[in-house]
């Protein structure tokens, strides 16, 4: 395996590489769903803890970011559903546990609920998202991460 020349792009960049390769896959029983919550930690962990100061404060949007507003269930007062803020409450989410997969009629996770709390264990997020809006948010950002690594390097 060869050595990261810029270790928060290449994990990005290997992690999307797991994931398509998991897709040629021809087993019968996958766990796709699994792998890119276990994904999580390259895709949108990392980068969001790098570069916290670089998140894009755009109101979220299905179209532009996979998400829409209404998927966000709650989100605490002083806060604004952007991506910002919903990358945070998500890593957070990812990160200590707070999530639960809900299955459809033929028995495959469909959505995910993710929720936040703070130190007093007050929620200050939640959100239930489908397989498909999480998928389209973690490439969405992931690629927009390494966009703006690509360009601080040329710098």
């Amino acid at each position: 395996m060869s050595i990261y020349l810029q270790q928060e792009y290449d994990f990005i960049e290997r992690t999307k590489k797991i994931i398509k390769q998991y897709e040629t896959i021809k087993e019968k029983e996958k766990y796709e769903v699994t792998l890119l919550l276990n994904c999580f930690v390259g895709l949108l962990i990392l980068p969001q803890q790098y570069w916290y100061e670089h998140q894009p404060e755009t109101i979220i949007s299905e179209k532009d970011w996979g998400i829409s507003p209404e998927h966000i269930i709650f989100i605490k007062k002083e806060e604004i559903k952007n991506v910002k803020n919903v990358v945070r409450h998500l890593r957070n989410a990812i990160s200590h546990y707070h999530f639960v997969a809900f299955s459809d009629d033929n028995k495959s996770i469909s959505h995910i609920k993710f929720e936040d709390y703070d130190m007093s264990s007050n929620k200050t997020f939640e959100a239930t998202l489908s397989v498909e809006n999480i998928n389209k948010f973690v490439g969405i950002f992931s690629e927009h991460m390494l966009r703006l690594m690509a360009a601080s390097r040329q710098t």
